[in-house]
């Protein structure tokens, strides 16, 4: 992730908003408002090597060679940048190019002919969004009306599927036609209605997360989880980790309470989280971050707290941060930390090709009907490789997936059916054990 050297970028052009992909420098300062998926996305490019940012989240690569001929280029800048890239890069990889092809061709071009869906593959998720929306109001009508430990859990479940099913497919891009509405939409699903920074989530999850997925050093999921849990044989081994299958769990209620604490010092103090600079961050998005947490704080806590008294909604709102945290941190820890998903585990062809990595660090579970209620976060081979698509696309794209991987002897970690969750969860948990008391994995 070559950001290393940004400070060299902005005083080189500090009024200009500069990215480089594929060793070609650009000018994007007036590209923000013609950006078809929105400044908000755009901005994650300022100041770094944005190649596999910007080729994984295109379906269609052409569209992208064609906005970007006519894009400013800045001569002589790229050693601004610091290094090339040298993780592998979306288009690169023969199999990605492969899938996306047929996920074109087989996906979204019959829904285009009778459905009208956009050929980019975002929109279509009405239904879902309806759905999301109808039961967190109905959710939050019921806890403003009688604050209990019951209310609050069905909150903090109404809150899980904010996160999954409204906010990650906004952000990503992919919940709407518009990039005002995705933005919207993220921002609602996640600053108001679980209190999770929007912006901070891009930064974290697209620009690290999903680039580099399961990397030790790249990938912040992995990293930031140190000292208190190993993720990944490469990191060093504590004597608490033996214990880490145990109390990773009892970790998973406080989500919510860390990302009140880490928002503010990424946001407000650092403008960075671990690992990666916000060199684009807005005046706006900084803005949207502090009303978004007045919305949360002031419906979630202020509005039972004036209805009923300040010492009958504590609880009632702490059991709707840790409930909805558990079910989060269950439904994705999952999907990345199973033994055969460990970057170790890899052949050399495989760390090589984008979209091998990311299918051989992934796992999908379930299906079409856990897919509506995760948002697609269940299908995560599908969704590492389009992450800017509509979640409720994924399942029609699993066939085509396994097929190619079929054909290219890439391995395909799934756990089908409506019980895929339970075998899933259990090999995680194996994971955890073993890698908490083995120095090297075989």
């Amino acid at each position: 992730m070559a950001d290393a050297d940004a400070d060299a970028v902005h005083d080189a052009a500090p009024e200009r908003r500069l990215t480089r992909i594929r060793g070609v420098v650009y000018d994007v300062t007036d590209f923000a408002t013609k950006h078809p998926g929105g400044s908000q996305l755009l901005s994650l490019c300022v100041g770094r090597d944005a190649t596999i940012l910007v080729e994984s989240h295109h379906l269609r690569p052409e569209v992208v060679e064609r906005w970007l001929k006519t894009l400013p280029t800045v001569e002589g800048a790229s050693e601004m940048f610091g290094p090339e890239e040298t993780f592998p890069r979306p288009l690169d990889s023969a199999l990605y190019r492969k899938i996306q092809r047929r996920v074109r061709d087989e996906v979204v071009e019959p829904l285009r002919k009778t459905r009208g869906r956009t050929p980019h593959g975002r929109g279509g998720c009405a239904v879902d969004a309806f759905c999301v929306l109808a039961f967190y109001i109905a959710a939050m009508v019921a806890y403003w009306r009688n604050p209990t430990l019951m209310s609050g859990c069905v909150l903090g479940l109404a809150g899980y599927w904010s996160g999954t099913g409204l906010q990650h497919t906004a952000n990503h891009g992919g919940l709407t036609k518009s990039s005002f509405w995705n933005q919207f939409w993220g921002w609602l699903g996640n600053d108001v209605a679980i209190g999770k920074s929007s912006v901070e989530w891009r930064y974290h999850h697209m620009v690290s997360h999903h680039s580099y997925c399961n990397d030790a050093d790249l990938d912040q999921d992995v990293y930031t989880a140190l000292p208190l849990l190993r993720l990944d044989p490469s990191q060093e081994l504590k004597w608490f980790h033996r214990y880490q299958a145990f109390y990773a769990p009892l970790m998973w209620p406080f989500l919510w309470l860390a990302a009140q604490f880490g928002d503010a010092q990424n946001i407000l103090i650092d403008r960075a989280s671990p690992g990666v600079a916000y060199k684009g961050l807005m005046a706006n998005e900084v803005a949207l971050y502090v009303l978004g947490k007045v919305l949360h704080f002031g419906l979630l806590l202020g509005v039972p707290a004036y209805l009923h008294g300040l010492s009958n909604a504590i609880v009632p709102f702490l059991a709707y941060g840790a409930f909805g945290s558990f079910v989060l941190c269950w439904f994705f820890i999952v999907s990345h930390n199973l033994e055969a998903l460990t970057p170790v585990n890899l052949n050399k062809s495989t760390k090589n090709d984008w979209g091998a990595w990311q299918i051989e660090t992934s796992a999908s579970w379930g299906n079409a009907f856990w897919s509506f209620f995760s948002g697609g976060l269940n299908l995560q081979i599908e969704h590492h490789l389009f992450p800017g698509m509509a979640h409720n696309l994924y399942p029609k794209m699993v066939p085509i997936i396994k097929d190619e991987c079929a054909k290219a002897g890439v391995r395909y970690t799934g756990y089908g059916g409506y019980t895929g969750l339970l075998p899933i969860t259990r090999d995680m948990f194996s994971y955890l054990h073993k890698c908490g008391r083995t120095a090297k994995l075989a």
